[in-house]
């Protein structure tokens, strides 16, 4: 594999944390969702649009968040060596991680219930009742390290994965696959359940734990360099029509508007099973049509997008409080919820962004974020 910066990557990063952002602000201001804050819940029609957004990021962001992280993974530890690797991941990762439990969990909570739910307890009695210590967001962070540990170990043996590059009919046959396996699990565990302790969604993992692994095999087997802008416009496409039209033929079909969105979320059901299988083909596609397009199209990096992309972990880390923060802001602001969510979207970019750079000036912060 090239040691070539891959600015496309780079760019990415930047366009799927502000999905991140932006996903959590929609979920704020009524689509579908669990968050520390939802101000409003959706009707129709508004809730068609919101629901195909927060839909189709759930479908794909977080896997490709693993997908890449995981790619990178593998040259980091030959460069590194297993003793520095696991020391620098421990505090990149570890350090936030624990910041997040103990100190923004608790602050973003606070915010929620002292501004917006005006209730009485203080911001020192959050942190030190412990009662809202948590992973939030952090989940994949939490996660990460975990299926790295696991990396780790299955490295110790002598296996050498050598697999071409995957052709259409596979790539469309592993997402179905993974769909069924989300769907099994969905019966038991439907979409919106969560492991307390962890944050971790089970409803989702099979996805991120494949992706994971794809991604170090990816970096093995030179797969990046297959991808080009045909193939990206194509996937795009495919993902584009799943989206526009296939979204609305499953919930629509399924008779979300008179039965609710419970039947698709879990169980033993066939909007559950439509639902897990659109799921993936979009995730898949969407993964496969942006990797071809931002190789071929945005491949450079001025220096403006490099602080952006070099701010991305940062707003990760500290986007929850500030999201919640810019709604306890804009609280008097009486305008519809969808309608609100279009006039804090820039704003709530501007405002994580320039933190997670602000922060990342601080000397004891700049090596962790």
């Amino acid at each position: 594999m090239t040691s070539k910066r891959l600015y496309y990557i780079d760019n990415l990063r930047i366009f799927l944390i502000s999905l991140v952002v932006l996903h959590h602000l929609a979920i704020t201001y009524g689509a579908p969702g669990g968050w520390y804050y939802n101000e409003a819940e959706a009707g129709l029609p508004e809730i068609i649009p919101l629901s195909m957004f927060v839909a189709s990021n759930q479908a794909f962001f977080m896997g490709m968040f693993f997908f890449i992280s995981a790619f990178f993974l593998v040259p980091s530890l030959q460069r590194k060596g297993t003793g520095r690797f696991v020391s620098d991941r421990l505090i990149r990762l570890g350090i936030p991680t624990v910041l997040f439990f103990f100190i923004l969990n608790p602050l973003t909570n606070f915010i929620a219930n002292h501004y917006i739910r005006k209730q009485e307890p203080g911001l020192l009695e959050h942190i030190f009742s412990g009662r809202t210590f948590g992973f939030g967001p952090m989940w994949f962070v939490e996660a990460l390290l975990i299926f790295t540990a696991f990396y780790l170990l299955i490295r110790m043996t002598p296996l050498k994965i050598r697999i071409p590059f995957p052709g259409t009919k596979k790539i469309l046959s592993a997402a179905l696959l993974i769909g069924m396996a989300q769907f099994i699990i969905r019966i038991w565990l439907p979409v919106g359940w969560s492991w307390s302790f962890t944050n971790f969604q089970f409803p989702f993992f099979v996805q991120y734990i494949v992706l994971f692994a794809i991604g170090t095999i990816a970096w093995q087997n030179n797969w990046l360099e297959h991808f080009n802008r045909k193939m990206g416009i194509q996937w795009f496409l495919f993902a584009q029509a799943l989206i526009f039209i296939g979204f609305p033929a499953v919930f629509l079909g399924g008779k979300a508007i008179s039965s609710g969105l419970d039947p698709f979320m879990g169980g033993l059901t066939y909007q559950s099973f439509s639902y897990a299988l659109w799921e993936q083909l979009v995730g898949f596609s969407l993964i496969m049509g942006l990797l071809g397009i931002f190789k071929d199209r945005f491949n450079a990096q001025p220096k403006f997008a490099r602080h952006l992309s070099e701010s991305a972990y940062g707003v990760f880390v500290f986007h929850a409080p500030l999201i919640v923060a810019l709604s306890a802001v804009f609280l008097p602001l009486s305008i519809p919820p969808y309608l609100k969510f279009l006039v804090l979207a820039p704003l709530a970019l501007l405002l994580t962004f320039l933190t997670a750079w602000l922060v990342k000036q601080l000397p004891v912060f700049k090596k962790i974020f």
